[in-house]
Parts: structure tokens; C-alpha cells; sequence
């Protein structure tokens, strides 16, 4: 009986042990879970220069002892560049950037108190210091920025009879707000579209005079408005690995 016993097991054994040959490949074969791919997200960090190009809109008003004398717009264009820096956390970019442009942003009116003469005024020169705060989309910011502003001027009067002007140059300091939306176009190279309000405030502008006018002070309230395309360069930017 027990002799019957061993040789049914040692059959079984030899019956089972093909099919459990057969079946180990397949669990070899098994499907084994991908690690999480990496994907390649924009980096906005590193120092950058770039160049800028546009236009401006202004406006002054002028006052003598009080009493206004008229005010006038102005526009023109501006171009120059800038430098700054990026810094990314997460979503979130914050930033810092000086600006310089060259100017020629111009108006004129007859003066209310003598209609006959007149003024006139141009934005030779506009400097900006600035930081921002962004949030990207992969290749796309969205930011703010705000800081200071300084602008050299030049007003002129004119009197009618005889015909002369009385010029003066000034600099002038403000404030300035403003934002835009900037796109990597590669890894180093972004174009942005910004624009920035400046206001400047309330100064007093000195006229020598004329032949047929004593020297005088104005006040004079200005503003600036500036719509600017910009192409960056940046240093060290680009694509990033990330999880996603």
C-alpha cells in the first residue's frame, strides 16, 4: 500500500511539473508598471538683455499763479533695451529689470491767458527701474510690474509778437505701473508685449522769457502711457526636466 502511495505521488509530480514549467514565462512576461515620465517644462530663471521698440502718449497740463493755461497731448515713439533678472518658484516668477529709451514724444497748444503765444513740450528720454511678479503657463508669463520712472523733458513758449521761444530742459521723476505677456520662443529667446503708465506729478518748469515776455514759472502736471514690444535674450534659461 505505502509502495502504491509513493508511485501515485511520483506520478503526479511528473504530471504536474510541465505545466509549471509552461507557466513560469508567463509570469515572466507579466506587464511591469512604466515610471512616470519626465517631461520637459520652460524655464524662466537666469539674467537676460534684451531690446525694445514703440509708442507713447502724453499729457501736460500748465498753470500760472494758479490759473490753468491750457493742456496738451502728446505722442511719438520710443526705442532703446533693457537688462533684468528671473527668478522661478514653481508656477510664480519674480523678477527685477532697468530699462532705457530714446524718445520723441511731442505736443503744443495755444496758451488759455494769451492766445496768441503758445506751448509746446517733448519726451527726449525715458528710464525705468522695475520689479514684477509673474505666473507662467509653460512657455507663456503672465506679469506686473511697478517701480520708478525718470524722464528728460524739454517745454518750450513761444511768444507771437515778436516771434520768439523761451526753452528749458528738466528732468523730471515719477512712479510707473503697468504688465504684459511675454512667450519663449526657444530655450534663451522670449518676446513680450508690455505696457507701463508713468506719472510724473506736479513740478515747476522756469521760462527765461522772451523778448516780449519776463521771465515766468509754470506748474506743470504730466503722465505717460507706453505700449512697447521687447525681445529677450536670456542667460542660462530654457527647457527644465520636471514630473509631471
Amino acid at each position: 500500500m505505502k509502495k502504491f502511495l509513493l508511485t501515485g505521488v511520483a506520478l503526479a509530480a511528473l504530471a504536474c511539473g510541465p505545466a509549471l514549467a509552461a507557466d513560469l514565462p508567463a509570469r515572466r512576461g507579466a506587464p511591469v508598471k512604466a515610471p512616470a515620465m519626465m517631461m520637459a517644462g520652460y524655464n524662466w530663471s537666469g539674467f537676460y538683455v534684451g531690446a525694445h521698440a514703440g509708442g507713447g502718449w502724453s499729457e501736460k497740463c500748465f498753470s500760472f499763479a494758479g490759473v490753468s493755461d491750457g493742456c496738451h497731448d502728446g505722442d511719438g515713439w520710443l526705442g532703446g533695451g533693457q537688462i533684468g533678472f528671473n527668478m522661478q518658484s514653481g508656477q510664480f516668477v519674480f523678477g527685477v529689470e532697468f530699462s532705457g529709451s530714446l524718445a520723441d514724444i511731442s505736443g503744443s497748444h495755444r496758451a488759455l491767458l494769451v492766445p496768441a503765444d503758445s506751448y509746446g513740450s517733448e519726451a527726449n528720454a525715458i528710464m525705468m527701474l522695475t520689479g514684477r511678479v509673474g505666473m507662467t503657463f509653460d512657455r507663456m508669463l503672465l506679469y506686473v510690474a511697478g517701480g520708478g520712472a525718470w524722464v528728460r523733458d524739454e517745454f518750450r513758449y513761444t511768444d507771437a509778437a515778436p516771434l520768439a521761444t523761451s526753452v528749458t530742459k528738466q528732468n523730471r521723476s515719477g512712479w510707473t505701473i503697468g504688465g504684459g505677456i511675454e512667450y519663449g520662443l526657444s530655450p534663451n529667446w522670449s518676446i513680450a508685449a508690455q505696457y507701463n503708465y508713468i506719472d510724473l506729478g506736479q513740478k515747476d518748469v522756469r521760462f527765461a522769457g522772451t523778448t516780449g515776455v519776463f521771465p515766468f514759472t509754470d506748474s506743470v502736471e504730466q503722465n505717460i502711457h507706453l505700449a512697447t514690444v521687447r525681445l529677450n535674450y536670456r542667460f542660462g534659461g530654457g527647457a527644465v526636466m520636471a514630473r509631471y
